[in-house]
């Protein structure tokens, strides 16, 4: 592949608080037979031979185990299997299974994952929470936390995010990322398309709150992007040079994270859609699908609404804002009123802001650039036979419709689910822009 920024990884950068730190994962490797790296990486990174390797069944079988190599090296390994739930599906990252899993981990030196986003998630998590390095094995291309110092875990039913770190190295074999079930390859080009609608979210809370903002995250992938938005039949048909582009694009959209101290360049309304979708079936029992084909449809939907929000010449604001329908979340009521009731003043603070006609005209004119049109979003993800529709996220049109119109409640963070209640645009509009793109 052409030059790619991934140069970026293992050198100092500049917090928005002002110090500097030299930005995890200082390793990347990605080549054939990558797990023969893994030994002298993992001597590098801790002076003892205790590593705990975490996986399930897929990720076992895409690597011959994953720990054979490191034992034929002298380490004392312990390997944890996550379970699949009860109800069949696959593994997920929550408190349940943390729980579940802990007291296998051992006392280890350092940890392995094994497998894409809820192990490595998982694996974060206790990391950190023990205070010692972790190495990531990647199987699939399928989201952006490789890279991240995010853990998005289910807590108590809510859709949560807590601060660690990345990992110390991110080892990746191509043909394992090729070989990897494409529901999850589609899912990682659903999360990655999101950046457009996340960016602008960003830059929206910076405009009406003054919040930090960086450039450098939202432009990391600009050289890369071309190389999966504009080929993705090469996603769908698994050329190497697409699934690269997109595996190295969804690290930089991680490093982004880090490089903001907030998950904000990578996601924004189009994330709460997907973490609605999940909510909801902690409610109900009902399945939701792989966080990035969500991420994908609710990307579309976002665009489509940003179109609609920033056609507006002079909004009137609405005076009383909108309640939280503690009654539709059920038992997770009371801690989506709490993030809901976090972002209250945010939401009085834009009216008053945006009411002045040239602050609003300002606004759009900073937004649009950012922004892709749903056209774009939706063609790419077609094209690639990624999810474009309620169908093919596990659900109906009436139950995404739920989610679209609720979404805006679970979080403290602005986006433009928020500013599209405040204009009235939103509930109303929500049923024809399912209907036109879902």
């Amino acid at each position: 592949m052409n030059n790619t920024p991934l140069e970026i990884f293992g050198k100092e950068f500049t917090l928005p608080d002002g110090s500097t730190d030299v930005l995890e994962p200082r390793e990347i490797i990605y080549r054939e037979n990558a797990l023969a790296d893994l030994p002298p990486i993992m001597e590098r990174l801790t002076g003892g031979r205790r590593v705990t390797v975490v996986m399930d069944e897929r990720s076992w079988g895409a690597v011959d185990g994953g720990g054979t190599i490191l034992m034929d090296n002298g380490w004392d390994v312990t390997e944890v299997m996550l379970p699949d739930p009860e109800d069949g599906g696959y593994p997920v990252c929550d408190d349940r299974t943390k729980a579940v899993i802990e007291p296998e981990i051992g006392e280890p030196d350092i940890m392995l994952a094994v497998g894409s986003g809820v192990i490595s998630d998982l694996t974060k998590w206790l990391a950190c929470e023990r205070k010692i390095p972790y190495v990531s094995f990647a199987t699939a291309a399928s989201m952006n936390g490789y890279t991240s110092a995010n853990v998005a875990p289910t807590i108590e039913g809510v859709k949560t995010l807590l601060r660690a770190l990345p990992p110390r190295a991110v080892l990746a074999d191509p043909q394992i990322l090729a070989d990897a079930h494409y529901r999850l390859t589609s899912a990682g080009l659903g999360d990655i398309l999101a950046k457009s609608v996340s960016s602008a979210d960003w830059k929206m809370n910076q405009l009406l709150f003054g919040d930090h903002y960086s450039e450098q995250a939202v432009n990391l992938i600009a050289e890369i992007e071309p190389l999966y938005l504009e080929n993705p039949h090469g996603i769908r048909e698994r050329q190497p040079e697409a699934i690269e582009a997109l595996f190295k694009g969804l690290l930089l959209t991680g490093a982004a994270m880090t490089l903001a101290g907030t998950s904000s360049p990578s996601s924004g309304g189009e994330h709460m859609v997907s973490h609605a979708l999940d909510m909801m079936s902690t409610v109900d029992g009902r399945p939701h699908d792989f966080h990035g084909r969500q991420v994908g449809v609710g990307t579309v939907l976002t665009s489509e609404l940003y179109r609609r929000v920033l056609a507006l010449d002079a909004p009137d604001f609405i005076e009383d804002l909108p309640l939280v329908n503690k009654q539709f979340w059920g038992s997770l009521g009371p801690v989506v009123v709490a993030q809901y009731e976090k972002k209250r003043g945010r939401l009085l603070a834009a009216c008053e802001f945006l009411s002045h006609k040239n602050n609003w005209d300002n606004l759009r004119a900073e937004l649009a650039p950012l922004l892709r049109k749903p056209e774009k979003i939706h063609g790419c993800l077609k094209e690639a036979d990624a999810a474009v529709t309620a169908e093919d996220i596990k659900c109906n049109r009436r139950r995404l419709l739920t989610a679209f119109r609720q979404a805006h409640e679970i979080r403290s963070r602005f986006t433009v689910l928020d500013l599209a209640h405040l204009t009235g645009l939103m509930p109303e509009a929500a049923e024809e822009i399912i209907e036109q793109w879902a």
